[in-house]
């Protein structure tokens, strides 16, 4: 007796092994809860380092609990580790920029090119705010903060 023919032959798609990776979950059906996922988590970061760095400011002596007077102008005497971009490092803490570890050692600092002419400068003149490195000519004093600065990042009379 011969076999009977699959009623499904010409319908009936390939049932083939399909690997879906992590990387089409995040883009597809996922895609909104890992966002929110990496949303929330990047949001935690960056409130307990802010916490971190307010508690250390905090503690280095503020027992006087008043209004401030209305800023002068030029430098304001703020503490040194709130100037500058700081980042989150992979243990969740407030790291340095590379700009900012250059400038507090600068015997491996290298020869690079100024962000505003693009002329070449020794490295030791960086915008405040940005850190960006600057030449001589393009290095201006920010009104409001008294540091050095950039011609984006300063406020100039």
């Amino acid at each position: 007796m011969p076999k009977r023919s699959c009623p499904f032959a010409d319908v009936a798609p390939l049932q083939l092994k399909v690997r879906v990776s992590q990387r089409e979950l995040s883009r597809g059906v996922c895609a909104e809860r890992y966002s929110q996922e990496v949303f929330e988590k990047t949001k935690r970061l960056l409130f307990l380092g802010a916490q971190a760095y307010l508690d250390h400011v905090w503690d280095e002596g503020c027992a006087v609990v008043h209004l401030p007077e209305s800023p002068k102008p030029g430098p304001t005497g703020a503490p040194r580790a709130a100037r500058g971009q700081m980042l989150i490092g992979p243990d969740g803490r407030l790291i340095r920029s590379l700009g900012q570890a250059s400038e507090a050692d600068p015997s491996g600092v290298a020869s690079i090119a100024c962000s505003s002419c693009v002329r070449a400068v020794d490295g030791k003149a960086v915008c405040g705010q940005c850190e960006r490195a600057l030449c001589g000519q393009c290095v201006r004093t920010c009104w409001g903060c008294g540091s050095m600065a950039c011609t984006l990042c300063g406020l100039v009379e």
